[in-house]
C-alpha cells in the first residue's frame, strides 16, 4: 500500500511539472493583435483622458459589448474580426445608452503560424477607418496601416 502511495504521488508530481513547456502554452504575446485606440481633442489635437467609454463591436451577427469603462483611461484595445471580413464596424459612445458614433474600419487579413500552442495568428494590412455617424466621435486620425502588434497606437477618435 506505501508502494501504490509513493507510485501515485510521483506521477501526479511528474504530471504536474512535465506539462509547462513553451510549446504547451501561449505566453508571448503572439496571439491575433488588437486595434488600439486612443482619444484626442479636435480643437487642440492634444491628448485626451475619457472619463468613461463604451465600445461595441458588430462581429458579423450585432454589436457586442467590447469596452463599458466607466473609469478614466487613455486608450482601448478592440478585437477586430478575424474570419476574413473586409471590414469591422465599431460603434463608440460617452454613456451605456448612447452609443452612437459608427466607425466602419476596412482592411484585409493575413494568417501567420506562430507555434502549436498559439496556433495561427492573424495579422491585418491596409487599415483604414472612415467615421460613418459621428457625434461624439467628431473625426478618427489614422495613425497606422497595419496592425501586427499592441504596442503601437494605430488610429485617434476626436472627440
Amino acid at each position: 500500500m506505501k508502494v501504490l502511495k509513493i507510485f501515485l504521488i510521483s506521477l501526479f508530481l511528474f504530471s504536474v511539472f512535465s506539462c509547462g513547456s513553451d510549446d504547451d502554452i501561449c505566453l508571448s504575446g503572439e496571439a491575433t493583435p488588437r486595434m488600439k485606440l486612443k482619444f484626442k481633442t479636435k480643437a487642440t489635437g492634444k491628448l485626451k483622458t475619457m472619463d468613461s467609454i463604451f465600445v461595441n463591436v458588430d462581429y458579423g451577427s450585432g454589436p457586442v459589448s467590447v469596452i463599458a469603462a466607466k473609469t478614466k483611461t487613455d486608450s482601448v484595445f478592440i478585437p477586430l474580426r478575424v474570419d476574413d471580413a473586409l471590414f469591422t464596424r465599431i460603434y463608440v459612445g460617452l454613456s451605456k445608452a448612447a452609443v452612437t458614433s459608427e466607425v466602419k474600419v476596412n482592411c484585409t487579413t493575413k494568417s501567420e503560424y506562430v507555434s502549436p500552442a498559439c496556433g495561427i495568428k492573424k495579422n491585418y494590412e491596409n487599415v483604414s477607418a472612415v467615421l460613418e455617424v459621428p457625434n461624439p466621435v467628431l473625426e478618427v486620425e489614422q495613425n497606422q496601416t497595419q496592425i501586427t502588434d499592441e504596442s503601437k497606437t494605430h488610429f485617434f477618435l476626436l472627440f
